[in-house]
């Protein structure tokens, strides 16, 4: 099942289905039972609601089903195609496509710190949230050689450790520009 644009824009910006595809193209594969140990803010409920939204518009996909005891438990996975749509916008060369992706997920930042400064308390030193630009001076080799690197060391920080009450999630996001001739 191929994925439309407006649906994957819609798991951007939705953030409960955004936390759901982030864990899951972390771990591969997981069941719902997973997501919850790993979303602790998304209601059990809501979780099983937006994975069978998820599963019927195609971007993601029950890859097993094993009894547990009387219940069946599925282990989901992102669908191909929804892992595509980036790489095929790309191909194409679509700029348009990329700005409204680009645009999107900015909105999905947007909404974060909206929801958080918003709410009656906030230590913005001490919640760790910020935000900063720098120039830097890279060929297209340099630029993937940091990605890699900055890829490995977030890997570790990625799943949550449960045994660290203190933890929170918070979203790491990274923007490249395009070069600027200046």
């Amino acid at each position: 099942m191929d994925i439309s644009i407006k649906d994957m824009m819609d798991c951007i910006v939705n953030p409960v289905k955004n936390q759901i595809i982030l864990a899951i193209q972390a771990k591969g594969e997981c069941t719902a039972k997973d997501l919850l140990s790993l979303q602790y803010d998304i209601p059990q409920a809501t979780l099983y609601r937006t994975l069978n939204r998820l599963v019927d518009s195609g971007v993601i996909k029950i890859v097993e089903e094993k009894k547990v005891r009387a219940l069946t438990e599925k282990v989901y996975a992102l669908n191909e195609s929804f892992l595509n749509v980036n790489q095929s916008i790309i191909e194409q060369n679509d700029g348009g496509a990329y700005f409204k992706l680009f645009t999107n997920f900015l909105i999905v930042l947007m909404k974060e710190f909206q929801n958080y400064t918003e709410k009656s308390s906030i230590n913005i030193v001490e919640d760790g949230s910020g935000f900063s630009a720098t120039p830097i001076y890279v060929t297209v080799e340099e630029m993937v050689d940091i990605g890699n690197k900055f890829k490995e060391i977030i890997a570790p920080y990625q799943t949550r450790n449960t045994s660290v009450e203190e933890q929170k999630m918070h979203i790491l996001a990274t923007i490249i520009t395009p070069p600027n001739d200046k």
